[in-house]
């Protein structure tokens, strides 16, 4: 995609500043070279982000849904809390186009920069930002190839042949639009004032497309087969969409903010867990933004993954050459997409790693980017034979979003951290061997991710370090394809334990020692403490007692329990801690059979 600032100003340097002029620990560099040019009464659009953040790490694993609103409660009564004082102050200054955000406690607005000047010194202002603009990114036509040549390459058709085709998932576009009224795309569009939001107020009551990016990213992920053949990696899935481009193809940071703000909370109501489960972003900063890490969004993107929600990006266009990662592409923490061709090769334009952001391997994984059939525009519903053939990591992004959607239709109780983790391990390691800067961890499997997520595999503990069997194949790999975990290091005669702890579907590794239980809730091999991992003392002062493991109950997942001497103390009720009966279980069983 294109991404421009409102002045050429702001591509020069600015070396001296006035110590009566804004500092920079407030002021951000952009934004200070565009005042250094600007008359008093000119107007700039900025994000003015409060320093008082809401603490949402000390909000617990309650479950999703009660998690999700227990995350919007708390984002949205801080910023009641603090912005009363400068909203009045803007509007006393007469501020245009003024909206508060609560996602990241920040208020956008139109000020001259003279009441910039002034709002350095107002309280409780953490940093004020550039209003900045991006261009919506322009779709590739590429040569026809094979029909359902990317679907079959990341095998989704095995998991539709066992009934997964993303039934029950809803996904989310931050794109152009979307034509809802192509065939490929209006069955499977939820529908409802929950499901369509325009920003800029353009095309409000119902999808829209002006530019085809986002008819076309929508149609890789939920597409059916209208047009005589597969587009959609998970048919069965339904969609909503965020227009964060205009009709003129661009998008203010601060309407991309206010995008990723609805779908946390699509109806307003926090009571109803409506926001989408999986988003797909097929956008980026590819006209300033080459090898450079801006954290623009890493706030929103943070919340989201809090509240579980899966986000996807694409990598970039930016390749062939070498550290030409993009932003959010490369933040921390974010899945990103190279793009790969027919012949399993990485697109000479796939922007490579590493992260520009914390050098770590970048892209996540690849999927199919060149040469991809997908949906176009109708013309308001009268073409409706309408497909094209398009080509950029734009395109590889969304297999991934609907990869995603398949597997959580496949393990309702799967994690997010778990779903990242098994797309990335389960992933077909190509180029150099190991994670690399081209592919990434590797190309997309979802089959054989999905058979990573139902298979017990083999596995050692020794003294804290775990060696797990991933690949499933019997054989110590290395790393990758295999896993090497220090879960328990340090914790004399610690015994290892295994189980389903969540319910999702994948065992989890944990250890116990003397009465006390380390369980490894989240699946990432890393004891996180609590949350997001479980601390449980069960079996207290029953010396010599071994630690058991089992579906007590056949809810689906693992619960705990200790044996001594012939007597069974089980945790029946997965509370992590002896409540007697009824709510846990005794039994006698084995008494008498010494050792």
């Amino acid at each position: 995609m294109r991404r421009v600032i409102l002045s050429s100003a702001l591509f020069f340097v600015f070396l001296f500043l006035s110590p009566a002029w804004c500092p920079a620990e407030v002021i951000e560099p952009s934004l200070l070279s565009l005042l250094q040019s600007s008359a008093p009464s000119d107007d700039i659009p900025v994000l003015i982000n409060l320093a008082d953040e809401a603490r949402l790490d000390l909000i617990g694993d309650s479950g999703k849904k009660a998690k999700r609103t227990e995350i919007i409660r708390a984002l949205q009564e801080k910023a009641d809390l603090t912005q009363q004082p400068i909203m009045a102050f803007l509007q006393s200054r007469g501020a245009k186009r003024l909206k508060p955000l609560w996602i990241r406690n920040a208020v956008a607005a139109t000020l001259s920069s003279s009441v910039i000047q002034e709002l350095k010194e107002f309280p409780g202002v953490g940093s004020i930002a550039l209003d900045s603009v991006s261009r919506a990114p322009v779709p590739v036509l590429g040569a026809p190839g094979p029909y359902e040549w990317n679907i079959n390459t990341i095998h989704a058709p095995e998991l539709w042949a066992l009934g997964f085709t993303g039934q029950g998932i809803v996904i989310a576009g931050m794109d152009t639009g979307v034509d809802y009224l192509h065939p490929d795309l209006s069955s499977s569009w939820r529908g409802g004032t929950n499901s369509w939001y325009d920003p800029n107020n353009e095309h409000a009551s119902a999808p829209f497309d002006a530019h085809g990016h986002g008819t076309g990213t929508m149609g890789v992920m939920v597409g059916g087969a209208a047009g005589g053949s597969s587009i959609g990696v998970a048919p069965g899935a339904q969609w909503i969409a965020v227009k964060i481009f205009n009709d003129a193809g661009v998008a203010a940071d601060s309407i991309i903010h206010q995008g990723f703000q609805w779908l946390l909370d699509p109806d307003g109501d926090p009571k109803t867990d409506d926001a989408p489960d999986i988003v797909n972003n097929s956008w980026g900063d590819e006209v300033n933004g080459r090898n450079l890490c801006t954290l623009t969004f890493k706030s929103d993107l943070e919340v989201l993954k809090s509240a579980g929600i899966a986000v996807v990006f694409s990598a970039g266009n930016l390749g062939p050459s070498a550290s030409s990662s993009i932003s959010p592409a490369n933040n921390p923490g974010v899945y990103s997409s190279g793009a790969t061709d027919a012949s399993n090769t990485i697109a000479s334009f796939s922007s490579r790693g590493p992260s520009a952001c914390d050098g770590s391997i970048f892209p996540t994984i690849a999927a199919p980017g060149v040469s991809i059939r997908t949906a176009d525009l109708t013309a308001g519903g009268v073409i409706t034979n309408s497909y094209a053939v398009a080509s950029g990591t734009s395109f590889a992004a969304p297999h991934i979003a609907g990869a995603m959607a398949l597997l959580y239709e496949a393990f309702p109780k799967l994690t997010l951290s778990q779903l990242e983790a098994a797309l990335m391990n389960s992933a077909l390691d190509l180029g150099a061997v190991g994670p690399d800067s081209d592919y990434g961890n590797g190309l997309l499997d979802v089959l054989k991710a999905y058979h990573l997520l139902t298979s017990d595999k083999v596995g050692v503990f020794s003294d804290g370090i775990w060696h797990q069997d991933i690949s499933g194949d019997g054989a110590w790999g290395g790393t990758p394809p295999d896993r090497l975990y220090s879960f328990g290091a340090g914790l004399s005669g610690a015994i290892p334990v295994t189980g389903d702890w969540d319910g999702s579907g994948a065992a989890k590794i944990g250890v116990y020692q003397d009465g006390i239980w380390y369980l490894d809730y989240d699946g990432s091999g890393v004891w996180g403490g609590t949350p997001p991992d479980r601390l449980y003392s069960f079996g207290a002062g029953l010396s010599g007692a071994i630690p058991v493991t089992g579906d007590w109950d056949g809810s689906g997942a693992a619960k705990i329990g200790v044996y001594q001497d012939g007597i069974w103390y089980l945790d029946y009720n997965g509370s992590g801690v002896w409540e007697g009966s009824p709510a846990d279980r005794q039994y006698s069983f084995g008494g008498g059979l010494s050792g």
